[in-house]
C-alpha cells in the first residue's frame, strides 16, 4: 500500500477526492495517480522520536522558555507536517512554513498549500480570541470583577 496526496480535485463514478487529502492505494494504482500534477507520493517511513528538553538539558533557539519539543519538518514526512499544521498557531505555522521554504529540497505538498494553511491558521487563532473575550466578558457577568450570582 502506498499513500498519495490528491493536488487538485479528482472525481470518478465511484470516488471523490479533494486538493490535500491523503488516499492509501494499492503501489500500482498509487504510481498512475501520483504523477505530481494530480497528486504525490506520500513519505512512508515513520518519523525520529522527537528531541525532549531532558535530552539537551536546556531550552532550544527560538524557545526561549523551554516550555516544549520545537517541531521541526525536516525530521517529519509530509502527511505527518501537515498534520501538524492543521493545529498550528499562525505563528507557529509560519515558522515551519519557513524552515520547509529554506531547506535544500522543499517539499510542494508543503510549500504549495502555505497559503491555505495561514489562512486556517489565522481562523483558529481569531476564533480563539473570540471564545477567550467572550469567557472573560461572561466571568462576573460584564459587570466588573464581582462574582456573578443568579
Amino acid at each position: 500500500m502506498a499513500t498519495i496526496r490528491v493536488l487538485q480535485g479528482i472525481s470518478g463514478t465511484d470516488f471523490s477526492w479533494h486538493p490535500g487529502q491523503l488516499v492509501d492505494l494499492d503501489d500500482e494504482e498509487a504510481a498512475k495517480w501520483a504523477d505530481g500534477h494530480r497528486a504525490e507520493l506520500v513519505d512512508e517511513l515513520p518519523p525520529p522520536p522527537p528531541v525532549t528538553r531532558a535530552d539537551s538539558g536546556q531550552a532550544e533557539e527560538g524557545d526561549p522558555e523551554g516550555e516544549g519539543d520545537v517541531f521541526d519538518p525536516a525530521a517529519h514526512n509530509v502527511k505527518d507536517v501537515l498534520a501538524y499544521l492543521e493545529d498550528a498557531s499562525e505563528q507557529e505555522a509560519e515558522r515551519v512554513l519557513e524552515i520547509e521554504g529554506n531547506a535544500p529540497t522543499p517539499r510542494k505538498g508543503i510549500t504549495g498549500e502555505r497559503d491555505a494553511i495561514l489562512a486556517r491558521a489565522r481562523a483558529r487563532d481569531g476564533d480563539q480570541a473570540d471564545a477567550e473575550k467572550a469567557a472573560e466578558a461572561s466571568r462576573g457577568g460584564g459587570r466588573g470583577d464581582v462574582i456573578e450570582t443568579r
